[in-house]
Parts: structure tokens; C-alpha cells; sequence
């Protein structure tokens, strides 16, 4: 036990031997934190003392009615631990410096750090669980695979307000019009239309358009190819003599698709005695 034996210092009675023992059990008190089993009995409101009846040691301060308790501390481990703290408290009060403080508790400083370990973001049972990351013009969280290359993603919020998604140096938009835009050029938009520049081979910039108009150009050219109803068949350029009929008796029938257009005779030979079916073939217009 370090604490002072009290006794009163009286000039007129108290040699220099007695006041150099005084003196030197106040200096052991004072240095020890006027350690014991119990609070010394000259304690008053505002003494702080260490009480070693056990391990840790308990730092208490005397309020001038009863003890308040400071902490606890380890002889044998040399740690300390704040009254109603917690292991992270006791770091913080034990680091020597900022960097310190941030390797006892695993922390980072503002400006980065490695985290060698998952990342876990939990429900916290009434809202949804939020992971933000702001800059000065652009929010984004980057991903970047060990593969010995430098290909990244990067998802993340302009600001213009559109989200985006960053990969393999191309980039898509999700649009505050609901539009989903590729960097390629092309666009998937809120009503389901779909533009690009394949589409300008045939004439527009995007699907619904160069549909309707090619189905509309078909159709057209699929009309015009057709005669109107009751319109006259007509023939197609050029005779052909498709066989002779005979006064001995024969048939002559015309091919699918012609129609007789005329008959010839020879007048200088009637011995022969043969007719010349003449014929062409017919057309829709």
C-alpha cells in the first residue's frame, strides 16, 4: 500500500527528520496515485486513487461521497479501459497518433486505404441499406479484377443526374428519361423503340421508323405490280407460230400463259393444205 500516513505538520513540534519522512510517504502516495486496497482515509471530493484489492486495477475519483469509477487498468497486459468503454474506446485512447488509432480500429483515412477483406452492407431494418460514393462532379464506385490488366467497371451517377455504367472503354446511360443509351450509338428507348445506325440502311435512324416506311414501300411496290380489278389483260411483245392445223385433222393447243392472236396460210402452195396458229403470251398489265 502507497498511500500517506496523515499527519499534521507542526512547525513547533515536527523536527527535520520527521518533516523529511512526511514529505517522502506524501511523494510515494502522490506517485503511486495513492494506490491500496481501499481509498485512503484523507481522501477528499476531487482525489483520484487506484484501488489494487484486485486485477485490473480499478482508477476511481472521489466526489466527496462516493467513488466514480475512470477505468480499469492492466498491470500485466499494460492496456487500460475507460469506464462504460469498449475496445474501440480503450484504442483510441491508447494510440500514439492518428495512424495509430486507425490500425487498432481498421479504419481509413479519408484519402484511401487497402481493405484486405469482404464488405458487408445490411438491412437496418427500416430503410434500405445506403453505399454512397460522391465526387466533385461525378459519383461512382470503380471494380477492378486482379487479372494483370487495366480493364475496370465503374458504376456510378453523373451529374446531370443519369446513372451509367463504365466497362471495357464503353459506356451505357440510364437516362432521367428512362432512355437506355450505349456509347456505341445506339438507344433503347422508354416507349420501346430502338435507334442506331444500322437502321440508316434504310433510311431512318431508328427501328420503329425504317420498319413502318420498309413495310410501306413494299406493300406500295406489291400493289403497283398487280393490275386493278377488271382491268384488261394485254399481251406481251412478240408472235410466236405454236403449230399448224392441218385438213387432214390435228389439234394445236396454246402453252399456259399465251392466247391465239392469228392465223397464216401459205396462198402459193395450196397443196400443202396447212394453217399457222399464231400466238402470244398475255400479261397482267
Amino acid at each position: 500500500m502507497t498511500q500517506h500516513n496523515n499527519v499534521t505538520i507542526d512547525p513547533t513540534v515536527t523536527n527535520g527528520s520527521q518533516l523529511a519522512a512526511n514529505i517522502n510517504s506524501w511523494r510515494t502516495a502522490t506517485l503511486s496515485l495513492h494506490s491500496g486496497v481501499e481509498r485512503p482515509t484523507y481522501a477528499t471530493g476531487g482525489t483520484m486513487w487506484i484501488s489494487t484489492a484486485s486485477k485490473p486495477w480499478k482508477l476511481f475519483v472521489f466526489d466527496g461521497a462516493a467513488d466514480v469509477a475512470i477505468g480499469e487498468v492492466d498491470p500485466d497486459g499494460h492496456g487500460f479501459l475507460s469506464a462504460g468503454g469498449t475496445a474501440f474506446t480503450n484504442d483510441l485512447m491508447t494510440a500514439g497518433d492518428a495512424a495509430d488509432a486507425r490500425g487498432k480500429l481498421g479504419a481509413y483515412a479519408t484519402n484511401g486505404g487497402t481493405l484486405t477483406g469482404f464488405v458487408r452492407v445490411l438491412f437496418d431494418g427500416a430503410t434500405l441499406a445506403s453505399f454512397q460514393a460522391s465526387g466533385q462532379y461525378d459519383a461512382r464506385i470503380e471494380f477492378r479484377s486482379n487479372n494483370g490488366g487495366n480493364s475496370y467497371v465503374e458504376v456510378g451517377q453523373r451529374n446531370n443526374g443519369d446513372g451509367f455504367i463504365w466497362s471495357r472503354g464503353m459506356e451505357y446511360s440510364f437516362r432521367s428519361n428512362g432512355d437506355l443509351a450505349a456509347g456505341a450509338g445506339w438507344t433503347i428507348h422508354s416507349d420501346g423503340n430502338v435507334s442506331g445506325s444500322v437502321w440508316n440502311n434504310w433510311g431512318r435512324s431508328d427501328a420503329y421508323s425504317a420498319i413502318n416506311d420498309r413495310i410501306e414501300s413494299r406493300a406500295s411496290a406489291y400493289a403497283n405490280s398487280r393490275a386493278a380489278a377488271g382491268a384488261r389483260v394485254q399481251h406481251d411483245s412478240g408472235t410466236y407460230e405454236i403449230g399448224t392445223v392441218q385438213t387432214t385433222g390435228n389439234t394445236v393447243d396454246c402453252p399456259d400463259g399465251m392466247f391465239i392472236t392469228g392465223l397464216r396460210c401459205q396462198n402459193y402452195d395450196w397443196a400443202v393444205r396447212e394453217i399457222y396458229v399464231r400466238a402470244k403470251y398475255a400479261r397482267n398489265q
